[in-house]
């Protein structure tokens, strides 16, 4: 990106989190939304009938939180919306008990991306694990509010789903960006 400062160009660089995000804010696809929402319905509808304890992982939430970084904090709220109603209707739960809670991360997640870079797997692991207690939170404080029982152990539950989550939302997330946007390998152009 260039501004013309009289009648010199001068080389603006592009290397700040809100530039970067403007320039990639249209990466994230409509296809390609409701294929990885159905994909996240698909594998959690299986986990939830024949593998309960992978339902650890909130597949949902990884992927709110990765939409979340490549969109405008409206995208992301309103996909985080879609992601957890879907995964309210899944689990049974409380109609739009998720639905709030992937708001709120959504939304989170994409303001966060604009202050900070999360360009390793470490750094989004903790990211990720950090909005996954975020959104432990606010559905505990949801269940407060609307006077649902709690179960004895939602913390240690939440704890657990954080780390799970987190580590495989690293992980994952980065072997997504490595498909998604290939590297390129300059070394092996000719002349």
């Amino acid at each position: 990106m260039s501004s013309k400062v009289g009648t010199f160009n001068v080389a603006v660089p592009e290397t700040t989190g809100f530039l970067r995000m403007q320039k990639l804010s249209g990466v994230v696809h409509k296809r390609e939304v409701m294929l990885l929402l159905l994909c996240s319905a698909a594998v959690e509808i299986l986990c939830a009938q024949y593998f309960p304890p992978a339902l650890y992982l909130d597949l949902s939430l990884i992927l709110v939180i990765y939409i979340g970084w490549y969109s405008s904090p409206s995208t992301a709220a309103l996909n985080g919306t879609i992601f957890g109603l879907v995964q309210d209707a899944i689990y049974r739960t409380f109609l739009g008990l998720n639905g709030l809670t992937k708001t709120i991360t959504g939304f989170t997640a994409s303001l966060l991306s604009r202050i900070l870079q999360f360009n390793d797997a470490g750094s989004r692991s903790v990211l990720i694990l950090t909005l996954s207690l975020l959104d432990s939170a606010v559905m505990y404080l949801l269940l407060l509010l609307l006077e649902q029982p709690i179960d004895e152990g939602f913390w240690t539950d939440s704890l657990t789903r954080a780390l799970v989550t987190g580590v495989a939302g690293g992980i994952g997330s980065r072997v997504y960006d490595r498909f998604k946007f290939p590297r390129k390998d300059f070394r092996r152009v000719g002349l």
